[in-house]
């Protein structure tokens, strides 16, 4: 009884990333960074008209304003996402669905 038992913690930051990729989530968590991350990614030009708004597999989902930022979006679709690789990885976002803001 006497004896002293030492208990080593990590913290949740450095626990994290080994739990998610146990659990299967690492990737998504990490794709979800392109959402987050939109303004940055894309710039403020692009982001005033146009939002990242989820992740559906390796799509992300982004809401425009109108039909004339759709067009102009879908023509830089692989430059986007050519954005998105550099910033937060290769091959987590392979796509990206353009949907009309309501």
């Amino acid at each position: 009884m006497g004896g002293k038992r030492r208990t080593s913690f990590k913290s949740i930051s450095e626990s994290l990333p080994a739990v998610l990729r146990e659990i299967g989530l690492a990737e998504k968590v990490a794709a979800y960074q392109a959402v987050a991350e939109w303004s940055e990614i894309v710039g403020p030009a692009i982001a005033r008209h146009a939002s990242a708004v989820g992740v559906e597999e390796k799509t992300l989902l982004v809401a425009v304003d109108s039909p004339a930022w759709m067009t102009q979006l879908f023509y830089l679709k692989n430059e986007i996402l050519k954005k998105v690789a550099e910033h937060i990885g290769a091959g987590l976002i392979t796509e990206i669905r353009l949907v009309l803001r309501r």
